[in-house]
């Protein structure tokens, strides 16, 4: 339960950062001040996650926790190559069925074409949860380090194809750009809920550990 909960944290901090970056490059193509609205909807929430988050790091740590710490850091990294394949699909949805500006490359077509990384992000992440968790040896820790480069290596291209998507879209129409805002409020609505519950959970558990030292 808890290595899932990694995953998930992974995805939506760096669903974060990809749809804060994305959200200012959809507003230079629509209506920029309700898109900078939507950056700063989800910008403050995930500030204040930040800061929180930051706290832990101050901290000293054993050996053992450090060990503990790492695994927990290359699940979370699982959660990358996830967010970088949304943004693909989101960002392929605005140009092909929405905008129409663009052709799916894939030779699969779409959205055909966009399993066949979820064929490979699924079955790796149980892959490194295994090494990790369940074989427990240092051979398997490398294993699974050398999994989660090859799993960023494949989100990045997903990353690029995004970002390539949404910096050479064109709304052709007041619908499509309302569409188009529509699945980002929807988008940024439900990251900023994800943040602000993530908030609460580290501010209650620092209340509790000082509550503890005193």
């Amino acid at each position: 339960m808890n290595q899932a909960k990694s995953v998930a944290e992974g995805f939506i901090t760096v669903s974060s950062v990809i749809w804060l970056f994305a959200c200012i490059t959809v507003s230079a193509n629509s209506n920029q001040w309700l898109s900078l609205g939507l950056f700063a909807f989800l910008a403050v929430p995930f500030l204040v996650r930040g800061i929180l988050s930051f706290r832990g790091f101050k901290a000293k740590v054993t050996a053992q926790a450090a060990v503990k710490k790492a695994k927990t850091v290359l699940m979370a990294l699982q959660g990358f190559g996830f967010a970088c394949w949304f943004l693909d699909v989101i960002s392929t949805i605005f140009a092909i069925n929405i905008n129409q500006t663009s052709s799916e490359l894939n030779i699969l077509g779409w959205p055909f074409g966009a399993v066949g990384a979820l064929a490979y992000y699924i079955p790796i992440t149980f892959l490194t949860y295994f090494l990790l968790y369940k074989a427990k040896s240092k051979e398997s820790f490398y294993v699974a380090v050398l999994i989660t480069a090859v799993t960023v290596f494949m989100g990045l291209r997903n990353l690029n194809a995004g970002l390539y998507n949404l910096s050479s879209m064109q709304i052709n129409s007041s619908a499509a750009g309302l569409e188009t805002l529509g699945i980002l409020l929807a988008i940024m609505s439900t990251l900023s809920t994800f943040n602000i519950l993530a908030a609460i959970r580290k501010n209650h558990a620092w209340q509790k550990l000082a509550l503890q030292k005193s």
